[in-house]
């Protein structure tokens, strides 16, 4: 196919106008990356929850959960990806 690479989808970069167009875009860029469900849902912080629970139940509640099986260094190097395709899909107006 003409003009097809085998690079990553780039993200449209938002100016401030046509928002559901540019939304409906990086959504599918979030699919594709794997990245879509952690965006919408977003990082669950264990702070406080949990305070008195032993390891053993800590334990088993991660592996329970649907992120359980990912490692939190893995969850947060994809929080980390979804964070820097949202700013390098801002201009410099609007990224402030």
């Amino acid at each position: 196919m003409a003009g097809s690479g085998g690079g990553e989808l780039r993200a449209p970069i938002f100016g401030g106008d046509n928002y559901e167009f540019w939304r409906m875009r990086m959504k599918t860029i979030f699919k594709s990356h794997g990245l879509w469900e952690l965006v919408e849902k977003g990082m669950e912080c264990s702070d406080s929850k949990g305070a008195g629970e032993s390891e053993v139940k800590k334990k088993e509640k991660e592996e329970s959960s649907g992120a359980g099986k990912m490692t939190v260094t893995k969850l947060l190097m994809k929080d980390a990806k979804a964070l820097g395709l949202i700013q390098g899909a801002m201009s410099d107006e609007i990224f402030p």
